[in-house]
């Protein structure tokens, strides 16, 4: 994990959980002794990395998981702040707890893979598989509470050669096709497509008489006996004809049927004393329920009579 760093290099180390200061401090000396006078190395607890507020691409590499036992899962959120800090091109190193079968509190050693992938990191390398001692693989369980068998993994990867965010604007301008074996245009074959207007001048085409596309039976007139009657020919009456098609049948349809409801709309009084009232009108009277009118008025009702009794 340490042989990936470089001198010069600004190097961020995560730590989790209970680690001694001692391990701290002896693993920052390697590191810096790698980094040299030119680099950097800066120690932050994986909880704060959030509210650290360290700028965009800061670090050229960043490690997580390094002090035994690791117990940190690295969220998505994590893996985010890891690619907004570190550099393009900047590396990864991290080591996580996986197991084989699902379990609700640790990732598989797949997901722990495509959670990483996932985040945009590439070149991911192949899970390492470590050994952790038997006192750090019972500190792993009791911290995760689980009770599955846990193995750690180490990862290694890249961010990008871009900035998180980087935009870059796409040409779909067609380049020309260069065309070594095209095959060559025929002058001649062309020229027998090609119209002019010397070629189109009437002294020079012959064209077809219109009267010579028609034969003696088309200037015969037709029998009137043979022709098809339409509809409302013959008499000053409008009927349709048996096969009508014109949409004269179903006009006249139509029009009987407003004539007969136009005919049972209007009633008229069998008594002769509908305008006098309820009380004198007889039970088939058209005008039950309307007040009393004169003859020849026209029936109105007054606003207490349209609004509803409450």
């Amino acid at each position: 994990m340490i042989d990936s760093i470089r001198n010069g290099q600004h190097v961020l180390l995560l730590w989790g959980g209970a680690v001694p200061p001692d391990n701290i401090q002896d693993i920052v000396k390697t590191i810096m002794e790698k980094v040299g006078s030119t680099g950097k190395v800066q120690v932050e607890h994986i909880d704060r990395l959030h509210i650290s507020e360290h700028k965009n691409s800061t670090f050229d590499v960043v490690i997580s998981g390094l002090f035994q036992p690791v117990t940190a899962i690295h969220s998505s959120d994590s893996l985010a702040e890891f690619a907004r800090i570190l550099k393009p091109n900047g590396k990864l190193v991290l080591r996580e707890p996986v197991v084989q079968n699902s379990d609700p509190n640790i990732r598989t050693q797949a997901k722990a893979v495509s959670a990483v992938k996932l985040s945009g990191f590439v070149n991911v390398s192949e899970p390492k598989t470590l050994e952790p001692t038997e006192d750090d693989l019972s500190t792993i369980k009791s911290s995760l509470k689980t009770t599955s068998d846990v193995s750690v993994v180490e990862i290694l990867c890249n961010k990008p050669a871009f900035e998180v965010g980087s935009s870059s604007q796409l040409s779909f301008t067609k380049k020309p096709r260069i065309e070594t074996d095209k095959p060559k245009l025929d002058n001649n074959a062309a020229k027998v497509w090609t119209l002019s207007a010397f070629d189109m001048a009437d002294d020079e085409v012959d064209l077809v008489d219109q009267d010579d596309l028609l034969d003696d039976d088309d200037f015969l007139k037709p029998d009137p006996s043979t022709l098809q009657a339409d509809c409302g020919t013959g008499s000053g009456k409008r009927k349709a004809c048996k096969n009508c098609s014109c949409g004269l049948a179903e006009e006249l349809e139509n029009e009987g049927k407003t004539e007969k409801k136009s005919t049972k709309q209007s009633t008229t009084s069998a008594c002769g004393n509908c305008y006098l009232g309820d009380a004198f009108r007889c039970a088939s009277c058209p005008y039950l329920g309307m007040p009393a009118f004169k003859p020849g008025e026209k029936v109105s009702l007054s606003n207490r009579q349209l609004n509803a009794d409450v």
